[in-house]
């Protein structure tokens, strides 16, 4: 009969490591900031108990009316999105492809820093 044993630094796991599980340390972590070609995108993340709870943008393109209209409907978009998946990897906005792009950076950037 064959058995199972564990040998030290291996796991009996069938491929499935803990990667669902977010391996974020809880903490404020501030993102770099980003060029968003008409203005620069900074981001702040909060986690807790190892998730993405909140993310707010500390600084984003407002200098023209029309960058002010872009993230009034381009930020929030970017934040749910964000929470949902958890990680930088999210879609571009449509008409804000700048700031989406700028977001992910600065995001990415808070979260590398989040890293446990």
């Amino acid at each position: 009969a064959a058995t199972a044993t564990a040998t030290p630094g291996t796991t009996a796991t069938s491929g499935t490591s803990s990667t669902s599980a977010s391996t974020y340390k809880n903490g404020t972590y501030t993102g770099s900031v980003a060029d968003a070609q008409w203005g620069v995108v900074q981001v702040q993340v909060v986690i807790q108990n190892g998730k993405i709870i909140n993310v707010q943008f500390l600084q984003y393109p407002n200098e023209r009316n029309r960058s002010v209209e872009i993230n009034s409907y381009a930020d929030p978009i970017l934040v749910n999105e964000a929470i949902k998946a958890q990680s930088a990897k999210v879609d571009i906005v449509s008409g804000a492809t700048d700031t989406s792009q700028a977001f992910i950076q600065s995001l990415s950037n808070a979260l590398s820093q989040a890293q446990g």
